[in-house]
């Protein structure tokens, strides 16, 4: 028995000189986790097309149109626009506003609508040196250069009158098919827009064959394409 107490007091501080040695041993350092790349966005919708404007269907007639060279063209008008110039080279109106026609008569100036009018008959213009007109617009470069000559238009209407077209604007039908047709009533316009721009170097700038041009087509398109009656039934 006094042996085993003498054998005690010798081990006891091995068995805890091992247990701090395990206490005090950090644990392993785990292995970084590499993060997952985020999903990717999703494609944004592609905007649907808007749609396509409504058609304007201003009218519901029927017209013959014809021409200085004997050839017409028939069918039931759906559309009817008016040039916002006289040249009828820029945007085109449907607005109901523009589309009356001015007439004059004896004491009556009148502004008829297209349900009105029965007939026009436009008088084949007389081609003389005095009677075309030119001139030129520098609010553009190059020029613009027109030519013009009277063609005056005799307007009848449904209820009998007979009055002369004030409207200097140009006009255009649209028919059923798709098919267009364009007239002045009071003036026939030839343009054309120069090819060369104008500098502070040029030396005459006002181009006179340009001139020599347009009244040649002047000439040639009154015997040709210039509208020289409209007859219109319901």
């Amino acid at each position: 028995m006094r042996l085993s107490a003498r054998l005690w007091p010798a081990t006891a501080p091995i068995a805890l000189t091992l247990l701090a040695a395990c206490g005090d041993k950090a644990p392993p350092t785990p292995a970084p986790v590499e993060a997952a790349a985020p999903a990717p966005a999703p494609a944004p919708a592609a905007p649907e097309p808007p749609p396509p404007p409504a058609e304007v269907v201003n009218a519901s007639f029927k017209a013959t149109v014809t021409r200085a060279d004997g050839t017409s063209v028939s069918g039931k008008v759906k559309r009817v626009e008016r040039s916002s110039n006289f040249l009828g080279n820029d945007a085109w109106s449907t607005e109901a506003a523009d589309l009356k026609i001015n007439a004059e008569g004896a004491g009556t100036y009148a502004k008829l609508t297209w349900d009105k009018v029965k007939s026009i008959t436009v008088a084949p213009p007389v081609v003389k040196s005095d009677t075309i007109s030119c001139t030129y617009s520098s609010e553009t470069n190059p020029w613009l250069y027109e030519c013009n000559i009277p063609a005056p238009a005799k307007l009848a209407t449904t209820d009998g009158q007979t009055l002369t077209v004030d409207s200097g604007h140009k006009w255009r039908f649209v028919f059923d098919d798709g098919s267009e047709v364009e007239f002045w009533m009071k003036k026939h316009f030839a343009w054309e827009q120069d090819a060369n721009e104008v500098t502070l170097e040029t030396e005459n700038p006002e181009n006179y064959d340009l001139y020599a041009k347009l009244q040649q087509r002047l000439k040639t398109e009154v015997k040709s394409s210039l509208v020289t009656k409209i007859t219109i039934e319901p």
